[in-house]
C-alpha cells in the first residue's frame, strides 16, 4: 500500500507493521489527556474512551518554532471543539510539514486519538502503534501503548487489553499513565476473577511510589484493605494501613473498616457472599482493634465510637445499639455520641426510642427539630405541627427557620393559607415568595400568584428568569394561552443564557407548537 504521508521519514529503518507510516497524531491525548487531564474518573474514561481536549505540555511548547506553533494551534483548536475530523487533518498536515519536529510523536498520538474519537477504533490501534514504532523513546510511546489498551477495552477484547496495559506497567511503572494502566489492569483482572493477578497490582497502587495526580493511592488503599477484611485477614489489612499511615494508624484502620461496612461497598464487589460476611467482618475488625494497646484516653474514646459505627454500618443492630447506648451513658455531656445514637435508632425504624435520646441532648433546638422531623417520617403531621409551634416560643432566636419548616409542613399537608402565613414570616426571600405563589396556585388564585412573582421580578433580579417562567405557568393554568406564550417568548429573549430559557423553548415547542429561536424570535415557518 502506498505511503499516504510521503513527506514523513521514519526515524529508523525498522520495518513497520502498519501499512501507513504516518507519524502518530495523538499528542493531545497522551500529554494533556493523560498527564494534564488528570483522569478524573477512570471508569468514565474507559466507558467513553475519551480524554480532554488537546494541549501540549508547556515545556515542549516553548521549544517549537513559530511555524510549528501556528500549525499545532490550528489542530489543538479543533480538538478543543471536539471537531475530530478537522483536528485529524490538521495534525496530519503538521506531520507532513514538520517531519523532524521533536513533537512529531505528539502530533501522531493526537492523530490516532482523533481517529479513535471518530469511531475508527481498529484503525486507531494501528496509528497508536506508529508512535511506538517510530518514536520508541518518546514519552508519547507510553501513552500510545496505554491508548492501545483503551481501544481494545472499547472493542471488548479484555484479554488483549490487559496485555497492552501490562506492557505499559513493565516499561513505565512509575509514570502516571503507568499507574492508570495498572488501575485498568486491576479492573479487568477483577472482572475475569483472576484475584491472584489483581492483588499485587492493587497493593502496588496502595503502597508503591509513582506519579499520582488523581490520588489513586487513596482509592487503592481502601480497596485492598477491604479485600483483606473480606478474606478474614484482619492483621494483614491493618498492616497495609500501618505501612502508609504511621500516625494514628489504628484510628485510620477503624475508620476505613467502618467505611467498608457501608451497605453498597462490599456487596458491590463481593455480591451476596460479601453481604453475608459483613457481620463477621465487623466482629473480627472490632475484636482486633480492641486487642491493640492504647494509652491515650482520647484515642480510646474515638476507637470506641468507631467500633460502634462498624457494627452499625454492618447491620449488626443489637450490638450497635448496645455500644451506642454505652457511649451515651459513659459520656452524658457529649451531644455527638447521643445524636448519632438517636440517628441510628431512627434509621433503624425505632423513632420513639430515638425521640427519648434526642430529649437528652444539651442543644435543645437541635433536639426539638429532630423530634419534629421524626413525627413527619411517621406521617404524624399533627404532632409535627404541634412540635414546631411549641418551638416558636421556646426558641425565639430561630423563629425564621422554624416558620420555614412549619410552612413546608403546612404546604405538604395541603393547608395553604397557613403555609402562606408561615412563609410570610420566614424572612427567606425570594424563596418564600416562590413558595407563596405555589400555594396560591394550588388554591386556584393565579392572579394573586402572578402578582407575587411580579414582586420577585422587581426586587430580586437574579431570580427573575425563574419568576418569569413560572408566571407563564400561571397564565396557562388560568386558561390565558396567548399570555402564556408571550411570557415564554420573553423568557427566551430576555433570559437567553439561563436554563429557564431552555425550558421555555421546550414548552413553546412541545406544548404550544410554536417554533422559536432561543432568542425569542419566531422562525420563518411561523411567520
Amino acid at each position: 500500500m502506498n505511503n499516504p504521508n510521503p513527506k514523513f521519514q521514519a526515524p529508523s529503518s525498522k520495518p513497520r507493521s502498519c501499512a501507513a507510516p504516518r507519524p502518530l497524531r495523538f499528542g493531545a491525548w497522551s500529554f494533556f489527556g493523560i498527564w494534564s487531564l488528570g483522569f478524573g474518573a477512570f471508569a468514565a474514561l474507559l466507558l467513553s474512551l475519551s480524554s480532554a481536549p488537546a494541549r501540549l505540555a508547556a515545556d515542549r511548547w516553548t521549544r517549537l518554532t513559530e511555524e510549528e506553533r501556528h500549525q499545532l494551534t490550528r489542530a489543538e483548536r479543533y480538538a478543543e471543539q471536539s471537531n475530530w475530523k478537522s483536528a485529524r487533518s490538521e495534525y496530519e498536515l503538521f506531520l507532513q510539514l514538520h517531519t523532524k519536529s521533536e513533537v512529531a510523536s505528539y502530533a501522531q498520538l493526537m492523530f490516532a486519538e482523533c481517529t479513535r474519537r471518530l469511531g475508527q477504533v481498529n484503525t486507531a490501534i494501528g496509528e497508536f502503534r506508529n508512535v511506538i514504532d517510530y518514536f520508541p523513546d518518546a514519552i508519547d510511546a507510553g501513552s500510545a501503548q496505554y491508548s492501545i489498551g483503551v481501544c481494545q477495552t472499547q472493542s471488548g477484547d479484555a484479554e488483549e487489553a490487559v496485555k497492552s496495559f501490562e506492557k505499559v506497567i513493565t516499561k513505565w511503572p512509575t509514570n502516571d499513565f503507568g499507574a492508570y494502566a495498572r488501575s485498568e489492569a486491576c479492573k479487568i483482572y477483577w472482572r475475569l476473577g483472576k484475584t491472584e493477578k489483581w492483588v499485587p497490582h492493587m497493593e502496588f497502587l496502595a503502597t508503591g511510589s509513582y506519579t499520582d495526580p488523581q490520588n489513586l493511592h487513596n482509592t487503592a488503599q481502601h480497596r485492598i484493605v477491604m479485600h483483606r477484611l473480606v478474606e478474614k485477614k484482619t492483621p494483614e489489612a491493618f498492616a497495609l494501613v500501618d505501612g502508609v499511615r504511621k500516625k494514628d494508624a489504628l484510628l485510620v484502620f477503624a475508620q476505613w473498616a467502618a467505611d467498608a461496612m457501608h451497605g453498597h461497598h462490599i456487596p458491590t464487589f463481593y455480591g451476596e457472599k460479601g453481604t453475608k460476611l459483613r457481620t463477621t467482618i465487623a466482629t473480627n475488625a472490632v475484636a482486633f482493634i480492641e486487642k491493640q494497646p492504647v494509652t491515650d484516653p482520647a484515642e480510646k474514646t474515638s476507637l470506641e465510637h468507631w467500633c460502634a459505627r462498624i457494627h452499625a454500618y454492618a447491620g449488626d443492630t443489637p450490638v450497635a445499639t448496645a455500644r451506642f447506648a454505652a457511649l451515651s451513658k459513659k459520656f452524658p455531656e457529649n451531644d455527638t455520641f447521643r445524636g448519632e445514637y438517636a440517628a441510628y435508632l431512627r434509621a433503624s425504624g425505632k423513632r420513639p426510642e430515638a425521640r427519648l435520646v434526642y430529649r437528652e441532648l444539651k442543644n435543645q433546638y437541635v433536639a426539638d427539630t429532630e423530634i419534629a422531623e421524626t413525627y413527619g417520617e411517621e406521617n404524624n403531621w399533627k404532632s409535627t405541627i404541634e412540635a414546631y409551634q411549641a418551638m416558636l416560643t421556646k426558641h425565639p432566636q430561630q423563629v425564621d427557620a422554624i416558620q420555614w419548616r412549619l410552612g413546608e409542613v403546612f404546604r405538604h399537608t395541603g393547608k395553604y393559607p397557613e403555609a402562606i402565613a408561615c412563609f410570610n414570616q420566614s424572612q427567606r426571600e425570594p424563596q418564600s415568595l416562590f413558595r407563596i405563589a405555589e400555594c396560591q396556585g394550588q388554591m386556584k388564585q393565579h392572579d394573586a400568584a402572578i402578582q407575587t412573582l411580579v414582586g420577585v421580578l422587581n426586587f430580586f433580579k437574579s431570580a427573575a428568569p425563574e419568576a418569569q417562567y413560572k408566571i407563564a405557568g400561571h397564565y396557562a393554568a388560568k386558561g390565558d394561552k396567548e399570555a402564556a406564550i408571550r411570557t415564554l417568548k420573553t423568557v427566551c429573549k430576555v433570559h437567553l443564557n439561563t436554563s429557564w430559557a431552555g425550558r421555555a423553548h421546550q414548552d413553546l415547542t412541545l406544548t404550544y407548537g410554536v417554533d422559536v429561536t432561543l432568542g425569542g424570535a419566531a422562525k420563518k415557518e411561523e411567520k
